[in-house]
């Protein structure tokens, strides 16, 4: 059985990003894919007490990036919405859109 493409478009697209983050001590500290869930995924990455999280909603099209501020890497997540877009009557390629949330996660992170 060969892997989907979309499945691998992802991994690809999120490791080329965690990669380029990792060279600014930015950590990917969860990631999760869902392919029978349209594509959907989360991203949570940051440093020790700042931390972004990008949500893809594939079904809706829809992407959301919410930032936390941490007393300590043990705090439970208080998240405050920053950005939304809106991709519906849009194609959107993996590897596009990752780099199109690099630019999100460094400014949010204050990079």
């Amino acid at each position: 059985m060969t892997e989907s493409p979309d499945s691998l478009s992802f991994i690809t697209a999120a490791a080329a990003l965690a990669t380029r983050l990792s060279l600014e001590d930015v950590t990917v500290y969860s990631l999760g894919y869902q392919s029978v869930g349209f594509g959907s995924w989360e991203l949570e990455a940051g440093r020790r007490r700042a931390r972004v999280q990008v949500k893809w909603d594939g079904k809706g099209k829809h992407l959301q990036v919410s930032t936390a501020q941490l007393a300590s890497g043990s705090t439970a997540r208080t998240w405050q919405l920053v950005e939304e877009h809106d991709y519906r009557g849009r194609r959107v390629d993996m590897t596009q859109m990752f780099n199109s949330v690099e630019p999100a996660v460094r400014a949010h992170l204050g990079l």
